[in-house]
């Protein structure tokens, strides 16, 4: 079968165009033909056209001699004398919606062939320009269809054919494609807005943390959210913002907006509770540890205690006239060879030249205390324990332990005489070792130290530099260590004293807390001052002065004999019994 379009004509006729409206014309015609009963299938293979020997021949053909032929369009079909008629014809109907084509017997051609309406003036008989030798040509356009069967003889075609095709098989894991439509699915159906439960707080005061719910305990935000979201919400009332088209699962079964009847069982929590079982290994909650460790029991019957600063306790030897190792004609704590020897250094000597010559030839057995104290209030301050009074501007002598209070707001000079800081608290936000890691003033607008202080000789000199005073202040990256100059409590020299006083053992405060205090003294350790090289080098290292750094090979040890001859220590009872395996 050849297929001719508009651009192929066998027999060119000058003047014949192609022309919508006398196409949807013969269309027309065509249609009311076939449908008659004055057009059968011996009629349509008589008008049909062939190519035979290279030439459009009416009639149908045989073999290989005969081609049936089939144009785009059926003015090409209907090409003849009277085309140009059946066009103007064409041209002058207004409504082929309208139009009624009529097919009847006739005399003259056996077949009759009218146009009414359609907006033409009459009707027209155009029976004449379609009939041809008893040709209908309009009717060669269709293709009679012929009912047939085949017995198929099914052993045989199972032996030669392949019944497997299973090119007809879509590619890809079935299985896989339903998993991933069936999230899809469940991302399209589920709410896109997310509940917020926790908005208020359980009195009023922004989020905390849990649910935010009424007093029957269902959450406050449940209608508003089903409202917006919720698809039996939308079925069953009119007060909801949203379609129901457009609406999501609902969200619970029952509770303060329940599911209607069609989702009663197609909601969130029905989802939930399918998934549930596959979960158990990540929603279990883990076990609870049980602390194995032992409670500590007190094993003395109790502990004394100093109810005002006014009380305190005095030791002392009934058989001799000193308690050992407290003689003040002889400080063997200082030295094991005094015999005047102090007496013999002026307070014009500088500190190199007293701690070379001093401490390696004549250094003392030194001196620990140790007390446990519980701290009750913010404001208390005084001696822990003294011996003598080394900071009394007339003949200082001996040691103490003291503990004081520096309040955010007391007013403090500077750290180098150029930075003005207005108070304690100022000057401690401005530096990051104070405020973060030593964490000063961060609950609390006071803070309790506790420091040791030891007069080896001289007098004290409030505004010019006590050479003979020592003290545990240590040095860290805020401030260096002074060690010719303890920082004093109301210094006349703020620029000096005040800021360094930060610099001492800090107490944390809780006032339900035992904390055991170490003081020690030790006249053997090396306390370097501004005239040797190895203070420029750790004068801002705290782990240096605490006697942990060596300085020769700048690895930590235990006992470096560098750093603080005065040192304080603290650990808690807590952080104590826990170091022991005990349980707190």
């Amino acid at each position: 079968m050849v297929d001719y379009d508009e651009n192929y004509n066998p027999d060119p006729q000058p003047g014949i165009t192609a022309d919508s409206a006398l196409e949807k014309l013969l269309d027309l015609i065509a249609d009311a033909l076939i449908q008659s009963e004055f057009v059968d299938t011996t009629t349509v293979e008589e008008n049909q056209k062939f190519i035979r020997n290279g030439l459009l021949q009416p009639g149908q053909g045989s073999g290989v001699l005969g081609v049936l032929a089939l144009f785009q369009k059926d003015i090409k079909a209907n090409q003849s004398d009277n085309t140009e008629v059946l066009k103007v014809i064409a041209d002058s109907i207004i409504d082929f919606d309208t139009l009624l084509v009529s097919i009847n017997g006739g005399t003259d051609f056996g077949i009759s062939i009218g146009l009414s309406g359609g907006g033409l003036n009459g009707s027209e008989n155009i029976t004449e320009f379609l009939v041809q030798d008893g040709t209908f040509s309009n009717v060669s356009q269709f293709i009679p269809l012929q009912q047939s069967s085949s017995i198929v003889d099914v052993e045989k075609a199972e032996e030669f054919l392949d019944t497997n095709i299973y090119e007809l098989l879509p590619t890809g894991d079935i299985r896989q494609a339903r998993i991933t439509r069936f999230f899809q699915e469940l991302n399209a159906l589920l709410p896109s807005q997310l509940p917020q439960f926790d908005i208020t707080g359980s009195i009023d005061q922004g989020p905390d943390g849990r649910v935010d719910r009424d007093t029957d305990g269902n959450w406050i935000g449940s209608l508003d959210y089903s409202q917006d979201n919720s698809i039996s919400y939308a079925q069953d009332n009119i007060d909801g913002t949203i379609d129901e088209e457009d609406a999501f699962i609902h969200r619970l079964k029952f509770g303060a907006v329940p599911a209607n009847s069609t989702n009663s069982s197609k909601t969130i929590e029905d989802i939930y509770n399918t998934i549930l079982p596959y979960l158990t290994d990540i929603l279990e909650e883990p076990p609870i540890l049980l602390d194995g460790r032992p409670e500590y029991k007190n094993n003395s019957d109790g502990y004394l205690q100093f109810r005002n600063l006014n009380q305190g306790i005095i030791i002392r030897n009934t058989n001799k006239e000193f308690v050992e190792g407290l003689n003040p004609s002889n400080p063997t704590w200082l030295t094991t060879d005094y015999n005047g020897l102090l007496d013999t250094y002026s307070t014009d000597a500088t500190p190199y030249e007293f701690t070379t010559n001093f401490i390696l030839n004549s250094a003392g057995t030194g001196f620990t205390i140790t007390m446990w104290v519980r701290f009750l209030d913010k404001v208390s301050s005084g001696t822990l324990f003294n011996f003598g009074n080394p900071t009394k501007v007339e003949n200082p002598f001996g040691f103490k332990l003291e503990t004081y209070i520096v309040n955010r707001d007391d007013p403090a000079g500077t750290s180098d005489g150029e930075t003005d800081y207005t108070n304690f608290g100022e000057f401690v936000d401005a530096n990051d070792y104070l405020s973060n890691t030593l964490g000063l003033f961060k609950n609390t607008n006071s803070e309790r130290f506790v420091r040791l202080q030891v007069r080896e000789f001289g007098d004290t000199t409030p505004i010019d530099t006590d050479l003979g005073l020592r003290d545990s202040h240590i040095g860290n990256p805020s401030m260096k260590k002074f060690s010719w100059n303890p920082p004093e409590l109301n210094s006349d020299n703020p620029d000096w004293d005040d800021l360094r006083l930060l610099s001492t053992t800090h107490i944390p405060q809780d006032f339900n807390e035992w904390y055991f205090i170490c003081a020690t003294y030790n006249p053997n350790v090396n306390e370097p001052t501004a005239d040797d090289d190895i203070y420029g080098e750790f004068q801002n290292n705290s782990d240096f002065w605490m006697n942990h750094i060596d300085p020769n090979t700048g690895e930590f040890v235990g006992q470096s004999f560098y750093g603080n001859k005065c040192k304080v220590e603290i650990i808690s009872r807590s952080d104590l019994l826990r170091a022991r395996g005990f349980k707190v």
